[in-house]
């Protein structure tokens, strides 16, 4: 089999899905879809979901062995891969020991309840066998919004659910989604998510701008005026009142997306105020004119 030949038999999509962090990292098809897929703003989970069989999961690895054997660090594929069992992952992780021997971490996307779901034990276990980050969208910490948007969970489960992975020592990623309460509950929005996020000790949060994709059900909602989203201006207000009333130490801060063309990115505190100074000097170029 050629290379070509071998990435298409591993991977379902030509496009492969991962955060940022993991660019360097091997990526390992275990699932496809989403295990909730009920998201409101959710374009994503297009897919039905589906965990593949340990044998498909075998071949994968197999081949991925032959195709990438140097690469320390492995990315499991799928929207919320964390959703398997504790024994389909020490199973996967088995594997991967063997036909990549030279990856010891290991990494993949998570829901809030995959994690409650698993116990402290299990959690521990599997930093052991060399689980080491999730990147998991928490998107708001407002029940209200979190509700209205159909995230599943809750910002309590969502502080049990960090707390757990603080005890078992696996660091995560997190996601939230700025203008994702819309014109109706955009201080709340801000407030809330720092409230939760100060609770926290994530290695990065990823802020990304809220994008309503066509015939998505918020796309549904803004078109029956039911949601109402803001300007890219307001949006950078609200980013400002976030940043501002953040308190975590030796995390990285980072947005792709302001203005849809601007990246603002920087380690706190230590580069906190510079970047408030950035999105002052945006706001101030974007003032309406008289």
């Amino acid at each position: 089999m050629t290379r070509e030949e071998i990435y298409a038999s591993i991977y379902t999509h030509e496009e492969i899905y991962r955060p940022p962090q993991e660019d360097s990292s091997a990526c390992l098809e275990v699932a496809l879809g989403c295990s909730w897929g009920k998201c409101l703003f959710c374009d994503f989970a297009k897919d039905k979901f589906q965990i593949h069989s340990m044998a498909k999961i075998e071949w994968n690895l197999r081949m991925l062995g032959r195709l990438e054997p140097d690469k320390k660090r492995l990315f499991f594929l799928g929207e919320n891969a964390f959703v398997l069992s504790f024994d389909q992952l020490k199973q996967i992780i088995g594997m991967a020991n063997t036909f990549m021997p030279n990856v010891k971490e290991f990494a993949m996307y998570a829901r809030v309840d995959d994690v409650l779901r698993k116990t402290p034990e299990e959690l521990r276990q599997l930093r052991e066998m060399g689980v080491c980050d999730l990147h998991i969208g928490i998107e708001s910490g407002s029940d209200s919004i979190l509700l209205m948007m159909n995230k599943g969970v809750t910002s309590f489960d969502m502080i049990q659910a960090f707390q757990k992975l603080d005890k078992a020592g696996i660091g995560y990623y997190v996601t939230i989604i700025l203008g994702l309460g819309g014109k109706a509950y955009r201080n709340l929005h801000a407030l809330e998510t720092v409230r939760l996020l100060n609770r926290l000790h994530p290695k990065c949060i990823w802020a990304l701008k809220l994008k309503v994709w066509d015939k998505t059900p918020l796309d549904k909602m803004v078109k029956r005026g039911e949601f109402e989203p803001m300007s890219n201006r307001d949006i950078l207000f609200e980013e400002r009142m976030l940043l501002e009333g953040l308190t975590l130490d030796d995390c990285f801060y980072m947005d792709t997306t302001v203005l849809d063309k601007y990246t603002i990115q920087g380690y706190l505190p230590e580069g906190k105020e510079q970047m408030l100074g950035m999105i002052n000097r945006l706001l101030w170029q974007t003032m309406p004119k008289k």
